[in-house]
């Protein structure tokens, strides 16, 4: 059974994650995690100067499930620890903290993870959270590469790589880009009869309400849909493989149709 006095002077958790699905910067600490499909912790670890709290957590951590950790709190530490007489003494220490900072790190990389990170910083929407590529990366590949692939792509950022489902997303990408170098517009037809005819079309889908969506706008043939709805990334990845079903048969299948989160509008204009 570890002992906490083992976290104390080395630990193998104070070293990086290869390909982490999110990390988080507190103070001189950054922890990293490494999720698999289904949303379990594959891999935890940390960088800056060696913790025992930090180095508990991760050893914590390793094999729970995102909801459980969610929920993570001082009992869990209580319960491994029980009989370790070190660990309690140092745990008083803890107590007349205002602020706990492994737990505040732990939260804030879980926030991150699903798709909160607005209430730490503006950022570019999370594409794909197997490996945590953004849409700014996808683009800087895009121009940057003067024939970009879908194996080159995976090849640069990852991309595509774990569970799949944000692969759709990623070929329409593609498409667009290479609509663009060519200078071609989406077809002869004025942008605001497309805009009218969407936001009629979004009107029949039917979580449009729940997930109070609105069409932001349209530029060649990627249509923005704006929703205020707080909802974990992976949820928000299967409405728009289905969003894009409903409206590319109702309207065009030509046509990419991407949802993205109002807090990101609101940020852009205040």
């Amino acid at each position: 059974m570890t002992k906490f006095k083992d976290f104390l002077i080395e630990s193998i958790y104070n070293r990086p994650v290869e390909f982490p699905s999110v990390s988080a910067t507190l103070n001189q600490h950054t922890l990293s995690l490494r999720f698999n499909p289904k949303d379990v912790v594959l891999n935890a670890g940390y960088s800056g100067p060696v913790n025992p709290w930090l180095s508990s957590l991760c050893s914590l951590i390793i094999g729970k499930s995102l909801n459980e950790i969610s929920f993570l709190s001082w009992k869990q530490w209580e319960e491994v620890f029980k009989d370790d007489q070190l660990f309690w003494d140092l745990r008083q220490e803890q107590e007349n903290l205002f602020f706990n900072d492994p737990l505040e790190l732990l939260k804030s990389a879980l926030d991150i993870f699903q798709g909160r990170e607005y209430l730490y910083k503006e950022v570019s929407p999370l594409v794909c959270r197997c490996f945590g590529v953004r849409e700014s990366d996808v683009l800087e590949y895009l121009n940057k590469e003067a024939r970009p692939n879908l194996e080159g792509l995976a090849s640069a950022t990852k991309a595509g790589m774990g569970c799949r489902s944000c692969v759709p997303q990623l070929k329409r990408w593609l498409v667009l880009n290479e609509e663009k170098k060519h200078g071609h517009h989406f077809k002869a037809r004025p942008i605001v009869d497309w805009l009218v005819q969407i936001d009629y079309q979004l009107t029949k889908f039917p979580h449009t309400s729940e997930w109070k969506m609105e069409v932001q706008g349209m530029k060649q043939g990627r249509i923005t849909i704006s929703f205020d709805k707080d909802v974990t990334q992976k949820e928000e990845e299967q409405m728009a493989q289905e969003l894009q079903l409903f409206l590319g048969a109702a309207v065009d299948l030509d046509l990419a149709f991407f949802l993205r989160s109002a807090r990101h509008f609101s940020n852009a204009k205040g």
